[in-house]
This record gives structure tokens, sequence and C-alpha cells, in this order.
């Protein structure tokens, strides 16, 4: 398929060329002349026709085609062959070549085939002659109107080669064929060497590409035609034209695979597969080998056999073609391993082969074959290759990998070719291979992933059969069970390994799989949390299962490509069951989980491929849901999350019947309606779309719509137009839309199946049995007729609902809900007549129209322009874009001026979202009334011009009136800048003018028809757009930080005074803003909107030298440097980054120019902007404004994949950056290095060029690195920015917060195979920043520069079980370095040591790194002893939590509690904040010990207790006894001891988890009042997140906590937090001195006089816990005071106004009385109050709320907050005593803030 078959997409072929008609129409006339008595055969009646179609569309010339193609097999056509002969063969002949694109030519191919079977003789061989003619070498030279492209006539020669008669032709003329391919490649290639040529580059390349795809299939496909000619590359003769071809063919082919810069990769490689092709045909395989060897593998500097004179370059086969990162050679390996004979490969090499010396460290090479490996595994291993480069590598190998494996298939027992071919695969080249996979599997290049996991795949295949050859199959099972032991242990958050196991999956079987883990699919499915590995892990999931049914159930085995279906009887209902079993527990326990993505995945991914299996396990899952005694493991809150879940997929797979809803619930088969309108309300809005992809969903198209799904989608949609979620509201539309389409069919099917029986009904007779079958008809017609009238009236509910959603002041969502609706509806039923439905040939009938074009609804959706949002306006104009012309309710002239002057009003107000919303009226009035109906309308008021004469001429002429409007704009803001940004704006005159230049079809014949006067228009609106720019320029080029006015305006303050003074008073207005701000708004708006308005003119205008060209390329040229300013110039940061797109579509056209001259003006652009960088008078601050952006739009408009501008920018910038800067340098003036650090950082932040830049992280990494050094502020403050910038890009987005999650980390693996460069670079750099921490004479020194930022950098890596030894040995050389930052006496560098040290030490190196870091020596520093401490503590931190260990785990259990025994025995030689830190250590993994059950198996964790109890207890006693006297100990307050609180804090949390263990905190109250704040905060923390335990001594913490309460707390994070404790516990006053009356006037005291918002924030939630409590047999009267009191509290801090952690607040107030608000009469201001919090700005409030209420009216099931404000307002409205405050709270709402009756 030819580029621009592939450029449309799939789209349908186009028509065919109009020149042909004429041929075919002379052809039929001739025989029709000279025959007039004959009559026509009905194949050439319709090919008759197919002449006559030369103006239609392709449907229709295909139409005709497809009736001939039918009448060719009638019998008069057989017979009447003169007519094939004279007819129908010139014809279809004719029509094959003209054809322009194979998807239409293909449609010839069967008359061409029927034809050439009459075709007797050459005079008659139509085909044959227009073929010679085809390849005729005349019309290249000749005929220069020839538009027929070399790739066109690679293509057809290539398709005809497909086809019987066509190959037949093309070998009958092999050497014409041969001689015009190789001609006109070398014509190609000329003209590419050239550059004379006025084709693009692109296309030029389109055609070299398949001019050499073609030569390929010629000689790899037809070798006995080509060999004759190819043979003779052993002894060429000079004077032999076929040898001469061939060397013509190989020189060309040569230099397409060296001048990589030139070609683009594709032609490389199959030009290097071609010459494989060509040395194939040497007459001796020792020929071959030896010219293989002699070209490309041999010493470079000796001489190179040639072809009559052509031999490959240097530049092809030097030691550069090998270690360039395009590597030209890499074309010619790959060529050579998909294309040379396996009997070449095998052959044994000479001896004393001088080898190239890239490959000298893989000798002794025996032959090709484990040559031309070695120099993949080469070209794999090199980092630095460009993405293309490294992706043809690795389809080398896995190319390399197939071949291995087709010839091992083929070798037979004792056969030596099996030797040959398997000696590569030793133990050490198979780890090799298997590593690219883990090492690559996330690399940033998406198709890598696919290439490894080939190798991987193809690998273990290879292995497994030279297993078997050789009877090692113990050795390779082994080699298997490794392999799953390490996947089985890694990350379950890792891609590759789900692959991975799924390719091991037919290899080990199920039962290996689930030995080695018993819970594999519990812990799959838990790990799908995430959307990127759903699709994997289901993919693995779902070949384990298929994999199980082949093992364990009979009869069934698994064919590739086939879906397996269970089919139960007495033999398998047993093991269908037992493997439901293996699925179902688990798949209901994610269905129930509480992550909601878990949830949604599950039931997307796993639930419908599970239910085509076997129907069977849906009833399964659903009788389990069903269950009142379900497990344990299901979170019955969510039972009906996973019951919907379920039921929507059975219901998709019509597993569930479209008549199961039933009233009733007794039936387990049958869907309640009553949980469905549970569902239909419900909070978690996954049920609620869950619910509706259940009655809209079905298999087949015209599964009838209930009554019932009618009533409840009426309920629905109204309720959840306004939900905030985007993808709700997408899968809701789409949901919509499907039930739609579904609807319109019924529609169809029953409107016919009405008509029928009406018609049946009619000719029916009066007789006995008529009269039965009439009532049966007149039953049929009536149930018809009710389900039309059905539909009907939900389609006219469902307009009206959408009309009213588009009142003014409607929510962006409910709008934008509403909006998409209307779309779908109109897609489906049209407006003004239904669309023909696909697959229809004609408009069939249906019953009635849906009103969409309603006077009504058009004015509805124009006010709908003037929304806020841009989303809005741009939906409700495409709709109205649709409705009939004029608009309905706006048809005269007179009305469409008004709309248009009502638009002009918005257009020019100052502020940007009425002018946007006034230029899309513009838009719509120019696109209905101006370019459609001609009308004249005038963009201005009062004035008169001569209306135009024509239709064509009236968008002339109103584009040209609306082009004076901007001119005076313009004019206005030239003399008086102030008063043009408050009364004459430009924004959105020029927003206007982008709309009209966009509805511009350029080639439309209205266009076409003025192109004179467009012209003009074109030019005008460049002009003024150079003139905006201008006018503007003087403020936006102000010096001014982040680009917005600063406080003190400074310079920028200076310049725009000016202006303000020269207008005087009369332009002040108040209501505008302060002038500054409104000049500033007003320029950079206005060089926004041009710039757009630029890139929309320069971007779609033709070109002058096109036909029809209305811009020239000095305009191109002049935009450009416009453009150039601005970015260059403007320091506005929201001005010049709106310059950037236009600039980028401007290098896009210039790039795709044939003009060789306008090609490279960007190039020229580039240089000129990289020379500026080192002048000295450029000073733009700021990151370099717009400077990084001008750069960046260039390199970034590069379509190649080479990326050359890109490279050499790259390279220019690292060489500028890394200049050292003066020691003079003026720190005012931006320095050259600074500026290449910021546009560096552009570059890599630029998510186009994401993959292209990543071969210069290394450097990048390096420099930033070194900048830290730097003496210069400003370039240490780019390297900052430029490191941080690195980081993201090489480590990816965070997944998640914390930037040290293992989610977030790559293994140092990984990293250093990709950027093996910075390993070394790193490690002397660590050593340098090391020996300077550690030198004496600078012990007092400041720490060097570069130590943090490579600290971060290893921190960022983590451990992999993956990592062999190979990889320890590289990481080895760090951890010297890393642990001796301990000695710092900087505590964050001790830190980020510790976080760097994790990565550097194995599982297996753990227990011993541990015990060497606790043995301190006796000299150490107290900062040293810190710091081990601290990387012992990120240490066991890093590797005790990970799934995967288990013997290292009793290691440390067993060896590690001595040592830490030791150094407590130490204690009193610790400083207290070392001490401290200990301790931490101590409590985090010898008490607490949640590392323990870290996602283990209960027999593992069982085995650790044990183990654990054995050997941490005498640790654990002696700690406890120095922490109860170190707490005994009394606090000199007079005395300082630094960090004594941390000691003693950290003493108390150990007291208080010993005695959570126990559960017995009788012994620790005594801790809540403790001298030290952070004694009795810790205390509190972890006493209050086990509050809810059964536990000994709660009644003296409560008691404890209340008197904290009642009298005080000095420290107010420990008030707040006894407050939150008392939350969770049943209040008791027996046992303190004050009452609940007391207590309850206390907290109202502190809640009203406290200053502190944190006290009111904890007290308020308590008023409502302690009321809610007190509420039964307590004093009335005081008891409603409190009601009123706390009412008042909570509406006050209810309000909108109010701060979020105050609502909350009071939500949490309502929450503990909420069983009481709806009970209680005084309570009505509350319950308003939560209608307000149902309507907060704040999801979690609103849900919290819906919840809340939920409960108090005793809801089934949580119901979403716009269902929860209905049920409110039901409930206020039900009771007399609340109506006239429910009617003044509506009221209040409807009016808003001002009263309208004033």
């Amino acid at each position: 398929m030819s580029r621009s078959e592939k450029a449309k997409a799939g789209g349908k072929p186009i028509k065919l060329p109009p020149t042909i008609f004429s041929t075919w129409k002379t052809i039929l006339n001739n025989y029709t002349d000279t025959n007039p008595t004959i009559e026509l055969t009905p194949v050439v009646i319709a090919l008759a026709r197919l002449v006559d179609c030369a103006n239609d569309s392709w449907e229709q010339q295909a139409a005709c085609l497809k009736k001939a193609t039918q009448a060719l097999h009638d019998k008069k056509a057989i017979l009447n062959k003169d007519q094939i002969v004279r007819v129908v063969e010139p014809i279809v002949s004719s029509g094959y070549f003209a054809a322009t694109e194979n998807l239409s030519r293909r449609h010839f191919i069967p008359f061409v085939e029927a034809s050439s079977k009459h075709v007797t003789t050459e005079n008659t061989n139509n085909f044959t002659r227009l073929y010679k003619e085809y390849i005729s070498l005349d019309p290249i030279n000749k005929n220069e109107n020839d538009e027929t492209t070399f790739a066109q006539r690679a293509l057809t020669i290539s398709a005809t080669l497909e086809f019987g008669y066509g190959k037949q032709t093309v070998l009958g003329l092999f050497h014409e064929t041969l001689v015009y391919l190789v001609t006109v490649l070398d014509i190609s290639v000329q003209q590419v060497n050239s550059k004379e040529t006025t084709t693009s580059l692109a296309d030029r390349m389109n055609d070299i590409l398949y001019l050499i795809k073609t030569l390929h299939a010629l000689l790899s496909r037809h070798t006995t035609y080509a060999q004759p000619i190819f043979a003779k590359i052993e002894n060429p003769q000079s004077n032999d034209p076929d040898a001469q071809l061939v060397a013509k063919l190989l020189d060309v082919l040569f230099i397409i695979c060296t001048e990589t810069d030139t070609y683009v990769r594709d032609c490389s490689q199959v030009a290097g597969m071609t010459i494989a092709a060509i040395i194939n045909m040497a007459p001796t395989v020792e020929f071959a080998r030896d010219l293989v060897l002699n070209w490309f593998f041999t010493d470079p500097t000796k001489e190179k056999k040639s072809i009559l004179g052509v031999a490959p370059t240097l530049a092809l086969t030097g030691e550069a073609s090998w270690i360039e990162r395009d590597v030209p050679i890499l074309a010619i390996v790959k060529g050579l391993v998909s294309g040379i004979r396996t009997d070449v490969l095998l052959s044994k090499c000479p001896n004393h082969l001088e080898i190239i010396s890239t490959l000298k460290n893989f000798q002794p090479l025996d032959n090709l074959h484990e040559i031309l490996f070695f120099a993949i595994n080469y070209f794999c291993s090199k980092a630095d290759l460009q993405s293309a480069s490294k992706v043809a590598a690795f389809e080398s190998m896995a190319t390399w990998l197939t071949e291995c494996k087709s010839t091992i298939q083929s070798c037979k027992e004792d056969d030596p070719i099996m030797k040959d071919v398997s000696s590569v695969f030793q133990p050490k080249t198979v780890d090799k291979l298997v590593h690219y996979v883990w090492d690559h599997w996330d690399d940033p290049v998406d198709v890598i992933q696919h290439k490894v996991r080939a190798i991987f795949e193809i690998t273990l295949d290879i292995v497994e059969m030279k297993a078997t050859y050789y009877k090692e199959n113990e050795a390779f099972q082994a080699f298997l069970q490794r392999l799953l032991t390490n996947l089985i242990d890694m990350d379950w958050h890792r891609k590759v390994k789900y692959a991975l196991l799924n390719i091991l999956v037919p290899k080990l079987g199920t039962d290996t799989f689930l030995k080695a883990e018993p819970n594999l699919i519990w812990k799959c499915l838990r790990a799908m949390d995430s959307l990127i590995l759903s699709p994997q892990i289901t993919a693995m999931l779902m070949a384990f299962l298929h994999r199980r049914i082949t093992e364990t159930i009979p009869g069934h085995k698994t064919i590739k490509g086939q879906n397996i279906k269970l089919n139960e009887n007495d033999e398998t209902k047993v093991p269908i069951e037992q493997w439901i079993d293996i699925w179902a527990g688990p798949v209901l326990r994610a269905l129930t989980s509480t992550s909601e993505i878990l949830r949604k995945n599950i039931s997307n991914f796993i639930l419908q491929p599970l239910f085509k299996i076997c129907p069977r396990s849906f009833w399964t899952l659903m009788e389990k849901l069903q269950l009142d005694d379900n497990e344990a493991i299901l979170n019955k809150d969510l039972q009906l999350h996973a019951f919907i879940a379920v039921l929507k997929v059975g219901r998709s797979l019509d597993i569930v019947s479209a008549d199961a809803y039933t009233l009733a619930s007794t039936n387990a088969r049958k869907i309640s309606v009553d949980t469905l309108r549970i569902a239909i309300y419900h909070l978690d809005p996954q049920v609620r779309l869950d619910v509706l992809g259940l009655m809209c969903e079905s298999r087949k198209a015209i599964t009838p719509i209930s009554k019932i799904e009618m009533d409840i989608l009426q309920q629905f949609i109204p309720l959840n137009m306004n939900c905030t979620s985007p993808e709700f509201r997408q899968t809701f539309t789409s949901h919509i839309s499907r039930l739609l389409f579904r609807l319109r069919s019924i529609l169809y099917a029953k409107y016919r199946t009405y008509k029928s029986c009406m018609t049946y009904l009619n000719k029916l007779g009066n007789t006995e049995e008529d009269n039965q079958k009439q009532a049966g008809a007149q039953a049929e017609a009536d149930e018809a007729l009710s389900s039309i009238e059905n539909g009907k009236q939900f389609l006219y509910w469902l307009i009206k609902h959408i009309e009213t959603s588009l009142y003014p002041g409607a929510s962006y969502q409910r709008v934008a809900t509403a909006l998409r609706l209307l779309t779908a509806l109109i897609k489906i039923f049209g407006v003004t007549e239904l669309p023909v439905p696909t697959g229809f040939g004609d408009q069939p009938d249906f019953p009635f129209q849906v009103p969409v074009g309603t006077p009504q609804l058009t004015k509805v959706l124009i006010d709908t322009l003037m929304n806020p949002f841009d989303f809005n306006r741009v939906q409700a104009f495409d709709i109205l874009s649709q409705f009939p012309n004029p608009l309905p309710g706006i048809e005269s002239r007179q009305d469409a001026q008004q709309l248009l002057w009502w638009g002009l009003d918005n257009v020019v107000s100052t502020r940007a979202g009425e002018s946007d919303s006034g230029a899309m009226v513009f838009r719509l009035v120019f696109t209905k009334y101006v370019k459609e109906l001609g009308y004249d309308l005038y963009p201005e008021r009062d004035i008169k011009q001569k209306a135009p004469s024509t239709i064509e001429l009236a968008p002339v002429v109103f584009t040209d009136r609306l082009l004076d409007l901007l001119n005076k704009q313009v004019e206005a803001a030239k003399s008086n800048l102030l008063l043009a940004a408050q009364q004459h704006p430009m924004h959105g005159t020029i927003l206007a003018l982008q709309y009209i230049f966009r509805e511009l079809d350029y080639n439309h014949p209205s266009v076409r028809a003025k192109l004179d006067e467009w012209k003009k228009i074109h030019h005008r609106a460049l002009a003024l757009v150079h003139s905006v720019c201008a006018a503007v320029m003087d403020v936006l080029s102000n010096p001014s930080p982040e680009g917005n006015v600063p406080s003190s305006f400074r310079e920028m303050e200076e310049a725009i005074d000016d202006l303000i003074d020269d207008c005087g008073d009369e332009a002040e207005d108040s209501t505008s803003g302060p002038k500054h701000q409104v000049i500033l708004s007003c320029c950079w708006r206005a060089v926004k909107e041009a710039s757009a308005l630029l890139e929309v003119i320069i971007s779609r205008a033709p070109i002058a030298r096109e036909k029809s060209g209305l811009i020239s390329t000095t305009d191109l040229k002049e935009s450009g440097i416009l453009l150039r300013t601005l970015l260059t110039t403007i320091r506005h940061r929201g001005a010049f980054s709106a310059v950037y797109p236009a600039y980028v579509s401007l290098n896009t056209r210039l790039l795709d120019s044939p003009d060789s001259v306008t090609a490279d003006l960007p190039a020229q652009w580039l240089e000129e902007n990289i020379a500026s960088i080192t002048s000295n008078n450029i000073s733009i601050t700021r990151r370099s404004a717009g400077l990084p952006l001008c750069i960046l739009a260039i390199v970034s408009s590069e379509r190649s994949s080479k990326k050359k501008m890109l490279d050499k920018t790259m390279k220019k910038l690292l060489e500028l950056a890394n200049q050292e800067p003066p020691p003079d340098a003026d720190q005012r003036i931006d320095m050259p290095q600074v500026h290449a650090y910021n546009i560096m950082r552009t570059i890599f932040m630029d998510a186009k060029l994401a993959t292209a830049v990543l071969g210069y992280a290394s450097d990048g990494f390096s420099l930033a690195i070194s900048g830290f050094s730097s003496s210069s502020w400003a370039i240490r403050n780019c390297a900052v920015m430029l490191f941080s910038t690195l980081l993201q890009r090489t480590f990816g987005a965070k997944k998640t917060k914390d930037e040290h999650s293992a989610v977030n980390k790559l293994t140092g693996r990984e990293f250093f195979t990709r950027y093996p460069q910075l390993h070394p670079y790193l490690l002397e750099q660590l050593k340098i920043a090391v020996d300077q921490l550690l030198a004496k004479s600078t012990a007092t020194s400041t720490v060097h520069p570069g130590l943090y930022p490579i600290l971060t950098l290893l921190s960022r890596l983590h451990p992999s079980v993956m990592d062999g030894a190979n990889q320890v040995t590289a990481m080895a050389p760090f951890v010297p370095l890393v642990t001796s930052c301990a000695v710092s006496a900087i505590f964050k560098t001790r830190e980020m040591a510790a976080r760097a040290l994790v990565p550097l030490i194995p599982s297996s190196e753990l227990v011993q790194t541990t015990i060497m870091l606790l043995d301190v020596p006796n000299e150490s520093t107290q900062n040293e002893i810190h710091g081990r401490l601290l990387q012992v503590q990120f240490l066991l931190r890093g590797h005790l939590y990970h799934p995967g260990l288990r013997e290292h785990l009793f290691d440390f259990i067993k060896h590690v509690p001595a040592a830490i025994q030791a150094t407590v025995a130490c204690a009193d030689m610790l400083s207290r904040v070392t001490y401290a830190l200990l301790l931490d250590i101590i409590s985090e993994f010898i008490f607490d010990r949640v590392w323990l059950s870290a996602d283990r198996d209960e027999g593992l964790i069982q085995e650790l207790r044990v183990a654990v109890k054995e050997n941490f207890e005498p640790l654990q006693q002696v700690v406890l006894n120095q922490c109860q006297e170190g707490l005994s100990v009394p606090v000199n307050a007079q005395e300082v001891v630094i960090g004594g609180f941390l000691a003693r804090r950290s003493m108390a949390q150990i007291l208080v988890q010993y005695a959570l263990k126990k559960k017995d905190v009788s012994d620790v109250v005594y801790l809540l009042d403790d001298v030290d704040y952070e004694v009795r905060l810790i205390s509190m923390t972890l006493l209050e997140k086990h509050s809810n335990y059964d536990m000994k001594g709660m009644d003296a913490l409560q008691q404890q906590l209340l008197i904290k309460t009642f009298q005080g707390e000095s420290n107010l994070n420990c008030f707040v937090l006894a407050a939150k404790f008392l939350l969770a516990l049943k209040i008791d006053f027996t046992h303190v001195p004050f009452t609940r009356v007391e207590y309850w006037s206390r907290l109202v005291e502190q809640f009203v006089n406290s200053r502190s918002q944190s006290v009111t924030e904890s007290v308020l939630p308590l008023l409502g816990s302690l009321l809610a409590q007190v509420n039964k047999n307590t004093d009335k009267e005081w008891m409603n005071q409190c009601i009123s009191l706390w009412s008042k509290y909570v509406v006050t801090n209810s309000h909108k106004e109010i701060t979020l952690p105050l609502r909350e607040a009071a939500v949490e107030s309502i929450r503990f009385m909420a069983m009481h608000i709806f009970e209680t009469e005084e309570t009505a201001k509350v319950q308003l109050t939560i209608t307000q919090l149902l309507q907060d700005d704040d999801i979690d409030i609103r849900n919290s709320v819906a919840e809340i209420t939920s409960k108090a009216l005793k809801l089934t099931a949580p119901v979403h907050a716009e269902r929860a404000t209905e049920l409110v307002y039901i409930n206020l409205s039900k009771s007399q005593h609340h109506f006239e405050e429910l009617s003044s709270s509506l009221l209040s709402v409807l009016l808003g803030e001002e009263d309208l009756r004033k």
C-alpha cells in the first residue's frame, strides 16, 4: 500500500481518473459503429454504464464494476468472444493500468483473468501491450505531464505479480521489467542527491521504497528468471549489459544503505534485503560466503572485491559504521539475516580470517551464522542507538532466532547442521538473550517490548528443541523452574512478569504454577488495580485457565485462534465445577474490593471471556453473591457492586434474557426491579453505570426495550446529568447512544411488522378461519404499534429533557452531557430527516420524525453559544451546523443581521469569555447565512455598502468588512492603547476571523471562482496580523518576571504609565479593572489570537506554486520572521506560549515543501537562533522566555525519524553548556550556558521528542550534575531544573505521590543498560564527592555540590530479584562510597546516602551488610553512628517488605537481633538523637513487625512468627526495661538535652506498641500526662488507631481523655487528637469529676472562644457525638436548647464561603446526629443545610453527606448526592411545620443573591 493509501487510514478507494472514461467511450463507440446490428452482451452493457460514470462517486463506479463482474459469467458473454476481445479486454486492461491505487485496481483483476482466456494473438492482447507501455522508459524522459509516480508504477507491478495472468505477463517481460525498475530507481536516487525535483523529499523516498520493494520481490520470489542475470557477479564483463545492470543496482543499493542521513530507514533495510537476494544468486556457496565476508566483515582497510568497479565504501563497512548512532551497517546485517541462504550461512569460514575489530572479542567465529549473531548482539547491547536503529537491531535478533528455529526443526538425527546451528546457544548466550526481556521490556520505545518478547519466546523454543535433541530435558525443566521462581518473586506490578508467565504456561503446565504460588490467581487479579497492567494480566490468566481446561477437563483441547466453550455432561460436570472454583473466589474477592479501579478492571477485562467459555459460571457467581453466609473475604458492603457488574456482563452476552425483570425477588434467575431501582440511585458511580449498561447493552440489535427499562431510564437520566466525573459522563452518553441505535433498529423492525400485519389484514376475508388469523395479526399489529408509541414517547421526553437541561446558568457538566446526548440523537435520528442506516441502499420507512430542528431548540442552542466553557460552545455550534439553512426561527436576512449584531456586542467585549462567545456567533452566521445563502450582512452597525451581486462574493465581502473592523481597532491601539483596551479590544474580532478562515473550503467551486478576491483578503489579513503584533510589541517585550505584571510593575509599569498618561482621565473605567492589567491583558490576548489566525492561514491556504494558490513562499518567510521575533522578544509567558503552535505549523509546512530553498529555511533559522545564544546583548531572563520554544518548534517539526536538526542542536547546546563561565561574568546578563541549559530542558520536556532525546540523557545528567558545582548561581539554578526534568523523562511520570515507591523506580540493571555511560561517570563523581567529604582538612567544609544529585539518582533505583551476579558486580563499586557518607555532619546527606544504599545491596547480602553497619568502630563519631543506623533502617525497609523473600527473612530473624542488642547495650555512649533512631528501628522491625505479613502466604507467616517469638524476646525484654527506666527518670526543665524528647518519644512508642500487642493499655495511660507533648502525641496516635479493639484499660484511657478536653491541654495537637479519639468511644461520665451538662458547656465555651481553627474543627464533631449520645432520657428542654445551639453552629459552618476543613467538621458533626435530624422538628435548618452540602463544590463532602443522609433515612443502600437532595426535600415537604421555611429557602435559591422584585 502506498503512502497515500496509508494516509487514508482505511478509507475508501478514490474514483477512477476522468481521462480513462474518454478512452473507454472511444473503444465502445468504435465497436458499436462497426457492428450496429449486433446485440450487446450483459457484460458490455454493464461496462457501458460504467463509461457514463465519470463524474460519479467511487461507490457508484464500484457498483457498476460489480454488476459487470456478475454479468461476466453470463452464457452470452462466454459465447460472444468477439465482444470480449474487442470491448471488454481493452476496457478492463486500460482501466487496470489507469487506476491510481491497488484498492481500486483489484476490481479489474477478474475481468483481466477472464478475458485473457479468449486472447489468442499478440495483436489482440491489450494487457501485455499496455504493460509494455507502462514500463517503457520513454514517458519518464519525454512526457512531462505524466502524473503517475514511480511508487504507483512499482505498486502496479507488484500487484500484477499477485494474480495468474498478470504474473505470466510480468515474468514474460522479466528483463524489461528489471531494467525499468533499476533505471527509475537510479533516476530517483540521482534526483534526491541533486535535490533537483518538483516533488517533496517524502514523496521521493516513497518512490524509492516501493521501487526497491518490488525489485526485492522480483529477485527473491522468481530466482529462476533472475539467476541467469545475477549469476554474472562472479565474473562480470564490462561489455555485458546484464553485468552493467547488476553493477548499477548494487551501486544504488550501497548508496541508500550508506547515506542514512538522507534515506529513511525503511529504504535502507529493504536495500539490505535486496543486496542479500543478489548475493544469494551467486553460482557457488563459497563465492557467496567470501563475498559477504569480504564486503562487510573483514578489515575495512583491505581492498574489497568489486563488480565492474562497484563495491561498498568505507563509510558503509568501516569502524564508524558500527559505532555511529544510526549504524549504517545494521541495514546490511538485517538484510543478510533475513535473506541469505542457510548453506551460505553455515559454510565454514576460511582460516586466518581478518575479522573487523568490532567483532574480534567474539572470536573464534566458525561461520557466517555466528558472525551475524554476534554482530546483532553487539547492536542490541549498544544503548546509544537511535530509536529506529534499536528497533531494527532487536527485530534482526528475532529474525535470526526464527531462522535458527526453522533450521533446527528441519534437522534429523545426527545431523551435522544441528551442531553448527545450536553451538551459539551456550548458557552464557541464553542468559544474555533472556535478560534482553527484563532489561528492555519497559523501554521508552514501545515496539521494543514486542521484539524482546519474541526473542524470549523463540529462545525458549530453541533451547527446548536443543534439549530434546541432545536428551537434556531435565536441565531444561530446571532452567524453566528457575525462571518461574524468579518471575513469581518479581514485583506483581511489573508488566514483564505477566508476558513471560504467559509464555511459560504451556511449557510448565498449571500444576507447576499453582505449586510455586497457590494464590496465583488472586495475586494476579489484585495487581489489576493498574489499568496499564490489566490487558497483560488478562492475557496471562486466560492462557492459564485455557491450559487448565485442556489438562483437567476431558474432551477439550485448545486450538490456536479458536475460542473454547465448555460443554457440560456427566463426565465433565465435576471437572468444570473444579475449574470454576479455581477462579470464582478470587474474582468475587476482587469484585468486592475497596479499590474502585480494581473492581472496574475485573468487570471490563475478566468476566466476559470467562462467561464466554462457560456460561454456567455466570449463574455460579450470581448464586454465591446472593448467599447470606458468604465467605469472610467478601466485603458485604460491596456485594451489590459485584452483583450488578456480573449481571451487566451476563446481560451483554444474552445469558440473561430481555424479559428477566420481575417485581418479585423469589426466582434466582430473574432480575428484581427493586434491586435495579436501588442501583440506579447508588452512591458509587460505577454501580450506576453498570446498571445503565445492563439496560442499554445487548448482543442483538433488535432486542426489545421493555416499558420497565424505559421508566427506569427516565428516572436515571435526569439525576445523572450533573456528574462531575468526565469518565462517568463519557460512559453515560456512550451507553445511551447504544440504546438509541438499538431503539432505532427496534422501531424499524416494529414498523415493518406493523405494515406487514396491516397488509395481511387487508387481504383476509370474512371466514371463520380468517377471523382467527385476523385476531392474531391484529394483536401483533397492536403490540408493534404500542412498542412504537413507547419508543416515540421516550424520544420526545428525551428531547424535552435535553432542552430543559440547557437553561441559563446550568453547570458545565449538565450542559456538556445534554449536548452530547443531543449529538448522539441527531447522529441516529437526524434533524429534519432520518439518516440512511449503514447497509441500506435506500431510505427505509420510519414511523415518525423526531422533532429536533425546532425554533425553540434552535434558540436554546444559540444561547448556549454564550456558555462560558469552550467545549460546550463548540458542541452547540457543531449541532447547529447540522440544522437546515436557514436556521428554524431565524429565516430572514433581518433576523440573521440582528443575530450578528448580538454577537458583535460580545465580540467587542473586554471579557475573554464574552468575546469568544461572540466570535462563535459570527462563525455560525458566516457558515449558515453568508457562505451558504449569500446574505449581505454587516459586521458593524450604521455602515452601509453595496450588496454583493453573487453568492460566491458574499463571503469575500463579509470577510473584508470584518477586516475593516479589525483595522479600525488596530488604528485605535496605535493611537491610544489604554482606550483601545477598554473600548476597542481586538482579540474577539481576530478570533472571529480565525473561525471564518477555518470554515473556508479551498477546494470548493465558490472559492475557486473568486481566487483573486480571496488572494487579496488573505494578503490583507496577513498584513493586519503584522500590524496587531507591532501595536502591542512594546508592552509585551518589556521585562516582567513570570510573564505577569509584578506588584511593583518595575520597568513595565513605567512603559505602561506613559500610555496611561497620554490618554488622560477620559479613558477611566472603574469596571474594567486596574489600567496596567487591562492593557497587558489586551496585548497578550491580541498576540495570542493573531498568532492563531496566522497559523490557520499558513497551514491551510494553498501556496502560490500550487494550482489556485493564495499565499506565496514570501508570505511564509515573513510570517516566520514575525513569529521568531515574537518568540525571542516577548517576555509574557502566556503570549509566547500562544505563539509556539503557529511557529510549529509553519515549520512543518516549510519542511514538507518540495522546494529545497523553502525547505531549508527552518534549518537556517535554527542556526541563527543558536548563534544568537552566544551574543552578549541577549538578556531574556526567567528560563530564557520564548527562546527555547523557538528552537523546539523547529526541531520537533522534523517528520523524519533521523532528527538531523535535533542531533545537531543537542550537540551544539551540550558544547555551549559545558563551557566554563568567565569568573568576571556579569550575572545581570543571561550567559549562553544558561540559555543552553534552558533550551535543553525544554527539549527534554517535550513529549513529541520523548524517545528521540533519550540518547542524550546520559550527557544531560552529566551536564546537570557538573552544573551543581558551577560558580554561577544562574547555572546552578538551571542545573537543578534540568536534573529534575531528566529524572522525570528517564524514570517516567510519577505513578504514586511517593517518588521512592517501587512503581516509580527502575532497577539498577535496567537503568545502566539504557544509559551505560552514566555508570563510570557517576562512580567517578561520587568518588570525588566522598573524598571531599572524608578529607580531614575539609571536615567542616561544605558538601560537594554533586553529591546530592548522585545520591538522589541512585535512590530512585531499586533492587530486583532478576539481577544476577553481573549486576551485583556492576553496582558493588558504589557501595563503599555510599556507606562512607554516613560520616557527614549534614543530616540530609546521611539520609540520602541511606536511600541510595538500598538498590546497591542485593537481598542475599542484606543480613551481612546490616550486621556490618551495626558493628560500629569505637572511634566513630555520633554522626557516623547515626548515619550507619539510618542506612540500616532504609535497608531493612527496602528489603524486608518484599513479598518474594523467604530464606533471607529467617536469616534476619536469627542473626540480626543479637547485633541490635549489642548496640542497645552501648546506649549510654549514644547521643539522644542517635538512640532515638535506634529505638525507631527496633520499634518498626522488632515490635511492630508489619513486614512479617507483607503479602505472604499464611503458612510462611506462621513459621516466621514462631521464629520471631524464639529470637526476638530477649531483645524485646532488654529494650522494654530500658524504655521504662528512661521514661521514669524525671525531666529537668532547666537542663537542655539535645534530642531528649526524641528518645522519650521513641521509648513511649515501643511501650504503647507492646501494650497493644498484649491488649492491655492500663500500664501506658500515664504517658498521656507526660511532660513532653511529643510523648503524649505519639501515645494518643497509636492508641487512637486501635481504639476499636476491646482492650483492658480503655475506661481509664477514656477518663483521661475527657479530663484533657475538659480541663484543657497545653499542646494544641494533643487537644485535637484527644477530641478525635473521643469520637470513636462511647462517652461515660461515671468516673470523671464533672457532669455531662458541664462537659457540654465547657465544649461550647471552647468552640466559641477558641482562636484556633483546629480546635473549632475538632470540637464541632465532638458536640455532635456528645449530643447524639445524650439524646435519650435527658431533660427535653435542655436537650432542645442543645439541639438548637448545635444546629446554629452546624448551619453557620456549612456555608460555601467557610473553609473546607470547617465544612468537613460540620459534616462529621452531622454524621453523629444523622439518625435524629429527620425525627426532630428543631432541625429543619440543618436539613436545608444538608441540601446545600449535597451540592457542595467538594465531591468528598457531597458523597459523605449523601451517605449520611442514606443511613439517616434508613435506605437499603447509599444514594448519590442528587437523589439524596431530592429525598431531603421530599421529607421536608411532608411536614407542615417546615413548609414556610422550605418555601423561603427555595425562593432564595431561585432568586439568587439579588432580589428580582427590586
